[in-house]
């Protein structure tokens, strides 16, 4: 059974510079060369490192490096930007909070449109939104970016997490 990640570890192997997020081998692991830059790119935009047989999301490795202890919750970009791994963009949010601060539709969206989708049988566009596990309708509007914009007011006013 491996043991858990701790901070003493991950600084015994990784540098971590909390203005630019980068983590840097501090020795070779692998076939990972002292001095340069850890980890990859995945497929849906994140940074990742593999350490000791696992592998982590570099914002939560930032969290670990800093705080030393793991998120309670998720760790969010604080402002949508999932390669900014600098500890100043990164916060430790329930998975709600880290939901309630997504900036694009989701790809089963008619519109591509946060917020907004279209009522085939009446012609026109909906505004709905989801607060604490309840979907609440905004209205019915004459375009998507109509009803995108009435979901952006009250995103910022019922996603206290949001920052949009």
């Amino acid at each position: 059974m491996r043991k858990e990640l701790t901070q003493e570890r991950l600084k015994e192997v990784l540098d971590y510079n909390p203005e630019t997020g980068d983590f840097i081998w501090k020795v070779q692991v692998s076939n990972k060369k002292k001095g340069s830059v850890a980890g990859t790119l995945t497929h849906d935009g994140y940074w990742q490192i593999g350490l000791d047989g696992k592998v982590y999301r570099a914002n939560r490795l930032a969290w670990l490096y800093v705080y030393g202890a793991w998120p309670e919750g998720d760790v969010d970009h604080r402002y949508g930007i999932r390669l900014d791994n600098r500890i100043g963009e990164l916060r430790d949010v329930t998975r709600s909070g880290n939901n309630q601060n997504r900036r694009g539709a989701t790809n089963n969206k008619t519109t591509g449109l946060l917020g907004a989708s279209l009522v085939k049988r009446k012609g026109k566009y909906q505004a709905q939104i989801k607060v604490n596990g309840k979907q609440n309708g905004l209205g019915l509007y004459n375009t998507a970016e109509e009803a995108h914009q009435v979901y952006i007011e009250a995103k910022r006013r019922l996603h206290t997490t949001c920052t949009i």
